[in-house]
C-alpha cells in the first residue's frame, strides 16, 4: 500500500481527477451565471417552488387533490406575495391555486404542457413570467405554474439539490474519463524517466561509461536532474579509472623489487630462515598477481574473444590442483556432465578463477575428504566440498575484496574478488550455497544465462 500511495503515477492521476471534477463543476457553475438567458432568474427559482407545493399536495374528503395551506407554503406566500401559484393535473387547476393565476391560464384555454417558460401579454398579470415545470409526485405527473417568482438567496439550496444528481453525472463521467485517459497520459509523460532509471540500472563498474539519456524526448523539468546525474557519473568515472591505474601502477612497480629480493634471497645458503622468506616472498609475489588481475578485470583491459572448451578447462584445473590435493591428503573427483561446452573468453583468467574455487574447497574440505568439480548441462561448474561451509550472512561477504572469515584464514582475501570478477567480466556470476550434508557448493558461470 505504501508503495502504490508513494507512485508519483498515481498522485499524478488522483490529482488530475479531482482538479478537473473540480474545474468541471467550476465551469459548469460560471456558465450558468455567465451565459444565462432571459426568464433563468424564474427558472431557477422554480426548483423550491415545485418542492414547496408537491409538498402540500392532498386529497380532500371528497377525494379531490387539492393544493392545501401548509406551513411552509404559508410562509413562502407572506415572504413573495406578488407570487402567482398554480399547479395542473393534465389540464385541470386544482384547488388551492392562486385565483389570478388561476384565471389566467383559463384564457389561454388551460393548455397542456410539462414545461414551459412565457410572458403573459394581457390581463391582470400582463407582463408576468410565467415558469411551469412537470414534476412527478404519488398521485402522478402535476405541473406546477409560478409567476413572478424571482430567484433569491433562499431558492439557492434547493436549486443546488435539484441539480446535484445532474452534477453527480457530469463528475462521474469526467472521472471515467479521466480514469481510462490520463494513466495513458502519464505513462507516457513519464517514459523518459522510466528510461532513465532502465539505463541507470546497467551502470557498474564494468559498465562506467553508460549515461542516462538526454536530449530529445527528455522533459524540460527533468533535464536539468539527468544531466547533473551524468556529469556526477563522468566524475565518479574519471576518480575509479585513476584509482585503477594507481593499483596497477603500484603493483606493477612491486615487481622489480620483489624479483631483485628473490635473486638476493636465492644467494644465501639454505635454512629455516631462507625458507620462510621463500614463503613469504611467494605469498608478496601472488599478492601482487592479485592486484594486478583485478585491475585489469575492472578497467576491461583483457581480451576476451579467445575461443574455449569450459569441459576442457576444468579438466586442466583438477589435473593441476590434484597434487595440491594429495599433498593435503584429498582428493579432487572430475564429473562433467556433456563432453565439450565452447565458449569465448579468457582461458588465463578463467582457468585462474577456477584454480582459486578449487584450492579454496581443498583448504575446507576435513582430511582424507573428496572435493567434487562438475561441469553441469546448464553451463555451470560446481565446486564441492564437505567441510564447514559457508554461514548465511557471509554469503555476500566473502567475495568482497580482502575479506577473510577470520585472521587465522591464510591469503589476503582477494581468491574469491577475482571469481566473481572473472565471472562477471564473461557475463556470468558466481554464488555459494550449503551442500546436502554440510559444507559449501560454488556455482560458477562463465556466459550469459539464454
Amino acid at each position: 500500500m505504501r508503495r502504490f500511495t508513494a507512485s508519483l503515477s498515481v498522485r499524478l492521476i488522483v490529482w488530475f481527477i479531482v482538479v478537473q471534477s473540480g474545474v468541471s463543476v467550476l465551469a459548469m457553475g460560471l456558465s450558468l451565471f455567465l451565459s444565462r438567458q432571459p426568464g433563468d432568474e424564474y427558472a431557477f427559482a422554480q426548483m423550491r417552488l415545485n418542492a414547496l407545493v408537491v409538498g402540500a399536495l392532498d386529497e380532500g374528503p371528497d377525494g379531490q387533490l387539492t393544493i392545501s395551506d401548509t406551513p411552509a407554503l404559508r410562509a413562502f406566500k407572506a415572504q413573495r406575495p406578488e407570487v402567482g401559484i398554480a399547479a395542473l393535473r393534465g389540464s385541470s387547476v386544482l384547488p388551492g391555486s392562486s385565483p389570478i393565476l388561476a384565471a389566467a391560464l383559463g384564457d389561454l384555454g388551460t393548455p397542456r404542457f410539462n414545461s414551459a417558460g412565457f410572458v403573459l401579454t394581457k390581463g391582470p398579470l400582463a407582463g408576468s413570467t410565467v415558469v411551469a415545470t412537470s414534476v412527478p409526485s404519488r398521485w402522478g405527473p402535476i405541473v406546477v405554474v409560478g409567476a413572478n417568482n424571482l430567484l433569491r438567496v433562499d431558492d439557492v439550496p434547493a436549486l443546488l439539490l435539484y441539480m446535484s444528481s445532474y452534477l453527480v453525472q457530469v463528475m462521474g463521467l469526467v472521472m471515467l474519463g479521466a480514469a481510462i485517459v490520463t494513466p495513458f497520459v502519464i505513462r507516457r509523460a513519464l517514459r523518459p524517466l522510466n528510461e532513465a532509471s532502465l539505463a541507470a540500472e546497467q551502470i557498474d563498474l564494468r559498465r562506467r561509461d553508460l549515461r542516462l539519456p538526454e536530449g530529445k524526448g527528455v522533459p524540460f523539468e527533468l533535464a536539468g536532474l539527468v544531466a547533473a546525474i551524468n556529469a556526477a557519473l563522468a566524475r565518479l568515472d574519471e576518480g575509479v579509472g585513476r584509482q585503477q591505474r594507481f593499483a596497477a601502477e603500484v603493483a606493477h612497480e612491486l615487481r622489480a623489487p620483489l624479483a631483485i629480493l628473490a635473486a638476493r634471497i636465492d644467494s644465501q645458503p639454505e635454512s629455516e630462515t631462507v625458507l620462510g622468506m621463500r614463503r613469504d616472498l611467494e605469498r608478496m609475489r601472488t599478492l601482487v598477481d592479485q592486484l594486478l588481475l583485478i585491475a585489469s578485470l575492472e578497467a576491461q583491459d583483457i581480451i576476451l574473444n579467445e575461443p574455449l572448451d569450459l569441459v576442457a578447462l576444468a579438466r586442466d584445473v583438477v589435473a593441476d590442483c590434484t597434487p595440491v590435493a594429495l599433498a593435503r591428503r584429498r582428493t579432487l573427483a572430475f564429473g562433467p556432465e556433456l563432453v565439450r561446452l565452447e565458449i569465448q573468453g579468457s582461458r588465463r583468467i578463467l582457468y585462474g578463477a577456477l584454480t582459486n574455487l578449487v584450492e579454496n574447497a581443498i583448504r575446507a574440505e576435513p582430511s582424507g575428504g573428496v572435493v567434487e568439480v562438475k561441469v553441469c548441462d546448464s553451463g555451470e561448474i560446481l565446486v564441492i566440498d564437505q567441510g564447514k561451509g559457508v554461514a548465511p550472512d557471509d554469503r555476500e561477504r566473502i567475495f568482497d575484496p580482502f575479506w577473510r572469515r577470520d585472521d587465522c584464514h591464510p591469503g589476503a582475501g582477494l581468491g574469491l574478488t577475482i571469481v566473481k570478477e572473472a565471472a562477471a567480466a564473461h557475463g556470468g556470476c558466481v554464488s555459494v550455497e550449503e551442500t546436502l550434508g554440510g559444507g559449501a557448493t560454488f556455482r560458477f558461470r562463465a556466459f550469459p544465462t539464454a
